[in-house]
Protein backbone atom coordinates (compact mmCIF):
# COMPACT_ATOMS: atom_id res chain seq x y z
CA UNK A 1 0.00 0.00 0.00
CA UNK A 2 1.37 3.68 -1.04
CA UNK A 3 0.48 4.97 2.05
CA UNK A 4 2.36 2.47 4.73
CA UNK A 5 5.35 3.16 2.23
CA UNK A 6 4.90 6.95 2.41
CA UNK A 7 4.51 6.81 6.50
CA UNK A 8 7.53 4.29 6.23
CA UNK A 9 9.75 6.65 4.73
CA UNK A 10 8.66 10.14 5.80
CA UNK A 11 7.84 11.44 9.52
CA UNK A 12 4.57 11.19 11.73
CA UNK A 13 4.51 14.58 13.12
CA UNK A 14 3.37 15.08 16.81
CA UNK A 15 2.13 18.21 17.59
CA UNK A 16 1.49 19.52 21.20
CA UNK A 17 -1.06 22.12 21.86
CA UNK A 18 -2.79 23.92 24.60
CA UNK A 19 -6.14 22.61 23.48
CA UNK A 20 -5.27 19.29 22.11
CA UNK A 21 -2.40 16.92 20.50
CA UNK A 22 -2.75 15.72 16.94
CA UNK A 23 -0.06 13.25 15.05
CA UNK A 24 0.48 13.90 11.26
CA UNK A 25 2.22 12.72 8.56
CA UNK A 26 4.39 13.59 5.99
CA UNK A 27 2.96 12.82 3.05
CA UNK A 28 4.71 13.83 -0.51
CA UNK A 29 2.35 15.13 -3.15
CA UNK A 30 4.94 14.69 -5.78
CA UNK A 31 4.80 11.16 -5.56
CA UNK A 32 0.70 10.75 -6.51
CA UNK A 33 0.78 11.47 -9.78
CA UNK A 34 -1.07 7.93 -10.56
CA UNK A 35 -3.64 8.36 -7.82
CA UNK A 36 -7.17 8.51 -8.28
CA UNK A 37 -10.16 9.48 -5.64
CA UNK A 38 -10.46 5.97 -4.94
CA UNK A 39 -6.58 5.61 -4.20
CA UNK A 40 -6.85 8.60 -1.96
CA UNK A 41 -9.44 7.32 0.10
CA UNK A 42 -7.06 4.59 0.64
CA UNK A 43 -4.49 5.96 1.56
CA UNK A 44 -6.83 8.59 4.26
CA UNK A 45 -8.74 5.05 5.66
CA UNK A 46 -4.99 3.48 6.08
CA UNK A 47 -3.90 6.44 8.04
CA UNK A 48 -6.79 6.55 10.55
CA UNK A 49 -6.82 2.60 11.06
CA UNK A 50 -2.89 3.95 12.22
CA UNK A 51 -4.45 6.72 14.53
CA UNK A 52 -3.08 9.40 11.79
CA UNK A 53 -5.17 13.01 12.46
CA UNK A 54 -3.65 14.48 9.05
CA UNK A 55 -1.94 14.36 6.38
CA UNK A 56 0.72 17.02 5.72
CA UNK A 57 0.88 17.64 2.15
CA UNK A 58 4.77 18.04 1.19
CA UNK A 59 4.81 20.25 -2.17
CA UNK A 60 7.60 21.18 -4.70
CA UNK A 61 7.05 24.59 -6.11
CA UNK A 62 5.86 24.50 -9.78
CA UNK A 63 5.61 21.14 -9.38
CA UNK A 64 2.32 19.94 -11.92
CA UNK A 65 1.21 17.35 -9.95
CA UNK A 66 -0.15 19.96 -7.35
CA UNK A 67 -2.54 21.31 -9.15
CA UNK A 68 -4.12 17.71 -10.06
CA UNK A 69 -3.67 16.56 -6.33
CA UNK A 70 -5.02 19.01 -3.76
CA UNK A 71 -8.35 18.53 -5.69
CA UNK A 72 -8.73 14.58 -4.99
CA UNK A 73 -7.02 14.57 -1.72
CA UNK A 74 -9.65 17.74 -0.30
CA UNK A 75 -12.51 15.71 -1.80
CA UNK A 76 -11.42 12.29 -0.43
CA UNK A 77 -10.41 13.74 3.12
CA UNK A 78 -13.84 15.33 3.29
CA UNK A 79 -15.96 12.30 1.86
CA UNK A 80 -13.63 10.48 4.91
CA UNK A 81 -14.00 13.02 7.59
CA UNK A 82 -9.96 13.61 7.65
CA UNK A 83 -7.77 16.76 7.28
CA UNK A 84 -4.82 18.05 5.62
CA UNK A 85 -2.41 20.59 5.61
CA UNK A 86 0.25 22.25 3.71
CA UNK A 87 4.32 21.94 3.69
CA UNK A 88 5.67 24.38 1.15
CA UNK A 89 9.06 22.83 0.44
CA UNK A 90 11.53 24.98 -0.32
CA UNK A 91 14.60 22.85 -1.58
CA UNK A 92 13.08 20.64 -4.03
CA UNK A 93 12.48 23.08 -6.65
CA UNK A 94 13.42 26.35 -5.16
CA UNK A 95 11.61 29.04 -3.29
CA UNK A 96 8.25 29.17 -3.49
CA UNK A 97 6.40 32.73 -4.91
CA UNK A 98 4.90 33.75 -2.21
CA UNK A 99 1.51 35.32 -3.82
CA UNK A 100 1.03 31.66 -4.62
CA UNK A 101 1.27 30.62 -1.56
CA UNK A 102 -1.24 33.09 -0.21
CA UNK A 103 -3.51 31.87 -2.87
CA UNK A 104 -2.95 28.68 -2.43
CA UNK A 105 -3.90 29.20 1.30
CA UNK A 106 -6.72 31.39 0.96
CA UNK A 107 -8.26 29.12 -1.41
CA UNK A 108 -8.06 26.06 0.60
CA UNK A 109 -7.41 27.08 4.44
CA UNK A 110 -10.97 28.09 5.19
CA UNK A 111 -11.97 24.64 3.76
CA UNK A 112 -13.54 22.44 6.90
CA UNK A 113 -11.32 19.52 6.13
CA UNK A 114 -7.97 22.29 6.31
CA UNK A 115 -6.13 21.51 9.86
CA UNK A 116 -6.65 24.34 11.94
CA UNK A 117 -5.11 25.94 15.31
CA UNK A 118 -6.79 28.44 17.16
CA UNK A 119 -8.76 28.89 13.78
CA UNK A 120 -6.19 29.51 12.05
CA UNK A 121 -5.10 27.43 8.88
CA UNK A 122 -1.93 25.65 10.12
CA UNK A 123 1.32 26.27 7.73
CA UNK A 124 4.52 24.63 7.78
CA UNK A 125 7.67 24.26 5.34
CA UNK A 126 10.33 22.12 4.05
CA UNK A 127 12.98 24.61 4.70
CA UNK A 128 12.72 28.29 3.11
CA UNK A 129 15.08 30.44 6.17
CA UNK A 130 16.28 32.67 3.14
CA UNK A 131 12.75 33.56 2.53
CA UNK A 132 11.50 34.24 5.99
CA UNK A 133 10.84 37.36 5.43
CA UNK A 134 8.45 36.73 2.71
CA UNK A 135 5.81 35.56 5.46
CA UNK A 136 5.22 38.62 7.15
CA UNK A 137 3.35 39.51 4.13
CA UNK A 138 2.19 35.67 3.92
CA UNK A 139 0.76 35.57 7.16
CA UNK A 140 -0.81 39.22 6.73
CA UNK A 141 -2.95 37.85 3.91
CA UNK A 142 -3.94 34.93 4.78
CA UNK A 143 -3.80 35.27 9.20
CA UNK A 144 -2.39 31.58 8.85
CA UNK A 145 -0.11 29.54 11.88
CA UNK A 146 2.85 29.60 10.54
CA UNK A 147 5.38 26.91 11.67
CA UNK A 148 8.10 26.04 9.74
CA UNK A 149 10.83 23.57 9.54
CA UNK A 150 14.35 25.57 8.92
CA UNK A 151 16.31 22.54 10.68
CA UNK A 152 19.12 23.76 8.55
CA UNK A 153 19.71 26.71 10.54
CA UNK A 154 19.26 25.28 14.07
CA UNK A 155 16.70 26.20 17.00
CA UNK A 156 18.59 29.63 18.56
CA UNK A 157 18.63 31.06 14.80
CA UNK A 158 15.52 30.05 13.34
CA UNK A 159 13.40 31.34 16.35
CA UNK A 160 14.56 34.79 15.40
CA UNK A 161 14.67 34.74 11.20
CA UNK A 162 12.36 37.15 9.53
CA UNK A 163 11.92 39.25 12.79
CA UNK A 164 10.55 36.09 14.76
CA UNK A 165 7.71 35.72 11.97
CA UNK A 166 7.42 31.69 13.33
CA UNK A 167 4.30 30.56 15.57
CA UNK A 168 6.05 27.74 16.94
CA UNK A 169 8.93 25.53 14.81
CA UNK A 170 9.11 22.06 13.37
CA UNK A 171 12.43 19.68 13.25
CA UNK A 172 13.40 17.77 11.06
CA UNK A 173 16.32 15.92 12.98
CA UNK A 174 14.88 13.11 13.64
CA UNK A 175 17.98 10.44 12.95
CA UNK A 176 21.29 9.28 14.16
CA UNK A 177 24.66 10.74 12.38
CA UNK A 178 26.15 7.77 11.31
CA UNK A 179 26.99 5.45 14.01
CA UNK A 180 26.47 7.96 16.84
CA UNK A 181 23.08 7.23 18.84
CA UNK A 182 20.14 9.60 19.13
CA UNK A 183 20.16 12.12 21.76
CA UNK A 184 17.80 14.53 22.99
CA UNK A 185 19.88 17.84 22.37
CA UNK A 186 18.22 18.67 19.29
CA UNK A 187 14.69 18.76 20.94
CA UNK A 188 15.92 20.09 24.05
CA UNK A 189 17.40 23.36 21.96
CA UNK A 190 14.06 23.73 20.57
CA UNK A 191 12.02 24.14 23.88
CA UNK A 192 15.02 26.33 25.21
CA UNK A 193 15.14 28.98 22.41
CA UNK A 194 11.16 29.20 21.38
CA UNK A 195 10.51 29.69 25.13
CA UNK A 196 6.15 30.26 25.23
CA UNK A 197 5.71 29.11 21.60
CA UNK A 198 4.93 25.14 20.66
CA UNK A 199 7.30 23.05 19.34
CA UNK A 200 6.90 20.15 16.64
CA UNK A 201 8.70 17.22 17.34
CA UNK A 202 9.52 14.97 14.30
CA UNK A 203 9.38 10.69 14.95
CA UNK A 204 10.36 8.29 12.37
CA UNK A 205 11.19 4.57 12.37
CA UNK A 206 12.08 4.54 8.96
CA UNK A 207 14.02 6.68 6.14
CA UNK A 208 14.91 6.25 2.60
CA UNK A 209 14.99 8.15 -0.88
CA UNK A 210 15.51 6.90 -3.91
CA UNK A 211 15.39 9.78 -6.19
CA UNK A 212 17.74 9.66 -9.03
CA UNK A 213 16.88 13.15 -10.64
CA UNK A 214 18.38 14.43 -7.15
CA UNK A 215 21.49 12.00 -7.14
CA UNK A 216 19.88 10.67 -3.66
CA UNK A 217 19.73 6.89 -3.00
CA UNK A 218 20.40 6.37 0.88
CA UNK A 219 18.61 5.03 3.77
CA UNK A 220 18.84 6.43 7.45
CA UNK A 221 19.07 4.26 9.95
CA UNK A 222 16.43 4.65 12.41
CA UNK A 223 15.13 1.12 13.98
CA UNK A 224 17.83 1.26 16.54
CA UNK A 225 18.99 4.74 16.78
CA UNK A 226 18.28 5.13 20.59
CA UNK A 227 19.75 1.89 22.23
Amino acid sequence: MKLLAALASALAWGVSLAEAKAVFAHFMVGNTKSLGLVDWRHEIMTAQAAGIDAFVLNMASKDPTNNIALPMAFTAADDMGFQLLFSFDYAGNGPWDKSVVIDMIKEYGAKDTYFKTAGKPFVSTFEGPNNADDWKDIKKETNCFFMPDWSSVGAQPAVHLGDGIADGLFSWDAWPKGPANMTTYPDASYYDFLGSKPYMMPISPWFYTNLPGYEKNWLWRGDDMWF
